[in-house]
């Protein structure tokens, strides 16, 4: 059984065990932190459409967003990457296709 793990949540109620769920199964831990990258930016992607300026698409994302949680993923600096540098490839956002199988 893999231990590498993407822990999941709503930012709304961050902490909230009934609103976090875990993804577990994955490989190795470069692959939890690359769906744990998609989970976020497609959070961030789908807000994108409702912002008016960077700033308000941080806030909305702080505000409404879901969050993914790994070792060695830094989500303030990848939220900031991706609130810079939208998303291009279908693939950037797709974390469903990395979830692990049964």
């Amino acid at each position: 059984m893999s231990r590498h793990s993407v822990r999941c949540g709503d930012l709304a109620d961050e902490g909230d065990p009934e609103e976090e769920w875990l993804v577990a199964g994955f490989a190795s831990a470069a692959a939890a932190l690359d769906y744990a990258r998609r989970f976020v930016r497609a959070q961030i992607e789908d807000l994108r459409r409702e912002a008016a300026s960077p700033e308000e698409l941080a806030a909305m994302y702080r505000r409404w967003g879901e969050y993914a949680e790994t070792p060695g993923f830094d989500r303030e600096a990848w939220v900031a990457h991706c609130i810079a540098n939208p998303a291009t490839r279908r693939q950037d956002t797709d974390y469903a296709a990395l979830e692990p199988g049964p």
